[in-house]
């Protein structure tokens, strides 16, 4: 079976020619999969092409599902993290990966391994995300293609062996090529690859350093062509930015949400996120394009044909959260071909395909100014009147908790002492909002095309964000009274608060980091800064005195450098991505607190809106089903059912598409956070799910893989 490591054998030309030999014989006597026949695919991440999640399967249906038994499992071997990736199948054989980014080709029939490649060469660690593999197909030769860590690789679907006429053996480096030097773009890319005839499609993530959108070639790696997502002096969209600088200096403006592909047309769609730092960017006015957008590009130039920003110079880190989905309207009789874009403020944004005209009701509507120094939010931002939002948008003195009475009066006096509104801009005193775990995240909705629906798992969760002046003299709040260190400026100025928290105390699964000296010396805290680890994203980006007075803040030293003193003008940073949540740990607003729509595309009404999820411990004490916060997507079918796991309970359910009931539900092995998938073989149809936990939601990770069937 394949390993996939990687061999060097260029430079002597004896040990060229006898490795050479070595290989032939090698793939002569590896055994080659073979593809089932009979077979109906999941043939792209998302379904098909358009991102719709839709499945014309119906041997499964809401009379027979109650009878749905395992059918098979995988388990990997790698318990390390969570997985996000949708399975790929093609002919019958299963193709996903694991935390570390290890490719496994597994027979959708039993479960049972093919082959696996392993994408790390000497002395590396590859992990990050992956949300999604595909695959490129030509007469006999069929490849496959997927990221890890900042690479992108292209492995036989048949062998599993990397093309070694692909770029640098099998891959190449995301960083190259760019508007800074590979060792300080630290760019990788969670969503899924798309295909285009003979290009591979990949977005890109960076906190370091501008994002991108660029097309290689399937066959050698090469790039054909790189949309600047952050634009650049005589590009279009320049001058939406007061720093003329930020296409260089500056970064974020990431595609991490995933890649549409309408074939017919030739058009890419994809989303954009905000750029960073995420709450506050001093002197640098205008609408900051493109970010918050979904952009529409030509897929053989890479030309932009049209975008729509859906929030101008965003401060609430409220991304562009997955990918568009391709659909087709019916507006005042007239079938129209349009396409979707699902948002973290829970708005459902509707375009004609072609030319990006708006097809959803959005009126430009004022909102209030930033108050920071330095800050020159947007004066304007979009408001969608129409189709109707599946989430709340704004938190009200109403909109509390009535678990306890205890949790309902400290939910109250939270939210009088802090900002409530549309599009408040971020403040000292703080300010509670919805939407930066969704709505909408990057599982998106699944679109049946029969009936014109959304169906859409959501998140309505508040967040309360304050801000602090890291050069400000003096104390600082939440730091036990102590004036701030030289490292702990550098903490809250990188954002680590965000997955870390203000005091290091960790949040869901990113890791508490107060007893680091108690595991890792000072050479260890550098080099994950530097090149990062898991999930964490590389920082090349910090200075050499900021990463050493860090690096004692984490390692709980004596700073030997002065504490931070004013400079002059105030630099503001949140002091962490704080959930309004109550004593117990539950949220503080009202429930539902997860929800599963269905949105009649037809009319822009919610047809129906059911919790999601559950706390059976509330259950138990008598409140009615919560919902909770949930990650990963769902997919519909022919057969009148909605399967989706991503909840905090860990269960898998499949759900009435027309009423949205329960039709039945199991206990993962560990929790399901990634979007399901469906096909058949000889006429059989299943059910596939990675159940490996772990995530924004925390909890134990396992290494399963599980399918399900009829008996």
């Amino acid at each position: 079976m394949n390993s996939g490591k990687h061999s060097s054998y260029r430079h002597n030309p004896l040990l060229s020619f006898c490795a050479l030999l070595w290989l032939i014989v090698l793939f002569a006597s590896c055994d080659r999969i073979e593809l089932y026949k009979n077979t109906v695919d999941w043939s792209n991440p998302g379904g098909d092409a358009g991102q719709t999640k839709y499945s014309t399967l119906d041997q499964i249906n809401a009379t027979n599902v109650k009878n749905l038994k395992v059918a098979w499992t995988f388990k990997s071997g790698n318990k390390d993290g969570n997985v996000q990736c949708n399975p790929l199948i093609v002919g019958g054989i299963m193709f996903v990966t694991t935390p570390s980014q290890t490719l496994f080709a597994v027979d959708g029939t039993n479960g049972k391994m093919l082959w696996r490649f392993d994408p790390s060469r000497k002395g590396e660690k590859l992990g990050g995300l992956n949300r999604g593999v595909v695959y490129w197909r030509s007469g006999k030769d069929a490849f496959l293609f997927y990221t890890a860590g900042s690479f992108l690789y292209k492995v036989d679907m048949y062998t599993g062996y990397a093309d070694k006429a692909f770029g640098d053996e099998g891959r190449i480096d995301l960083n190259k090529g760019l508007v800074r030097s590979s060792d300080k773009m630290a760019i990788t890319s969670p969503g899924a690859p798309a295909i285009y005839k003979n290009m591979v499609i990949v977005g890109a993530l960076s906190w370091s350093a501008p994002a991108n959108v660029s097309a290689f070639d399937v066959h050698t790696g090469k790039r054909l062509w790189k949309f600047n997502t952050i634009p650049q002096p005589g590009e279009y969209g320049y001058e939406t930015w007061g720093n003329k600088n930020f296409w260089k200096d500056g970064a974020g403006i990431n595609s991490w949400g995933g890649i549409t592909v309408d074939n017919e047309t030739g058009m890419v769609y994809f989303p954009t996120g905000q750029p960073k730092d995420d709450f506050y960017r001093a002197d640098n006015k205008g609408a900051q394009l493109y970010g918050n957008s979904i952009v529409a590009v030509n897929a053989n130039t890479g030309k932009r044909v049209w975008h729509y920003q859906a929030i101008h110079h965003d401060l609430w880190d409220l991304d562009m959260p997955c990918a568009p989905t391709l659909v087709t309207l019916n507006m005042n009789g007239k079938q129209v071909k349009g396409v979707m874009q699902l948002t973290k403020t829970g708005n459902i944004l509707l375009f004609e395909r072609l030319t990006g005209k708006l097809l959803s009701n959005v009126v430009e509507t004022p909102v209030p100014q930033s108050t920071l120094s330095g800050e020159h939010s947007y004066p304007t931002q979009p408001k969608v009147l129409w189709p109707q939002s599946f989430t709340k948008q704004v938190v009200t003195a109403d909109d509390v908790t009535n678990r306890t009475p205890e949790a309902h009066n400290a939910a109250k006096k939270i939210i009088a002492e802090s900002e409530t509104g549309w599009y408040l801009p971020p403040s000292k005193k703080g300010i509670l909002y919805y939407g930066i775990h969704g709505g909408a995240e990057w599982g998106g909705g699944s679109y049946d095309p029969q009936e014109n629906m959304l169906y859409i798992n959501a998140n309505e969760l508040a967040w309360l964000i304050k801000m602090k002046d890291i050069n400000e003299a003096g104390k600082q709040g939440g730091n036990k009274g102590e004036p701030m260190s030289a490292g702990n400026a550098v903490f809250l100025k990188m954002g680590c608060p965000s997955c870390h928290g203000a005091n290091r105390e960790g949040q869901g699964a990113a890791p508490a980091l107060t007893h680091l000296d108690q595991k890792y010396k000072e050479a260890d805290i550098v080099n994950i800064l530097k090149s990062g680890r898991g999930a964490m994203p590389a920082f090349p980006q910090i200075e050499e005195k900021d990463r050493k007075d860090i690096v004692e803040f984490l390692l709980n030293k004596k700073s030997t450098s002065a504490s931070v003193a004013v400079k002059g003008k105030p630099e503001f940073r949140s002091l962490g991505y704080n959930k309004f949540l109550d004593a117990d740990g539950y949220p503080a607003t009202a429930p539902p607190w997860g929800t599963l729509n269905a949105v009649d595309l037809n009319t822009g009404k919610i047809k129906w809106k059911v919790p999601l999820g559950e706390y059976p411990e509330l259950t138990k004490k008598g409140m009615p089903i919560t919902g909770t916060e949930n990650f990963g997507g769902n997919l519909v079918t022919k057969g009148g059912l909605i399967f989706i796991g991503a909840t905090r309970d860990e269960k898998f359910r499949a759900f009435d598409k027309h009423t949205g009931k329960i039709l039945w539900e199991v206990k993962l092995p560990y929790g399901g956070y990634a979007s399901p998938s469906t096909y058949a073989v000889n006429g059989k149809q299943y059910i596939v799910i990675p159940a490996t936990g772990g995530g924004k939601l925390g909890g134990p990770t396992g290494d399963t893989y599980v399918a399900y069937a009829l008996p």
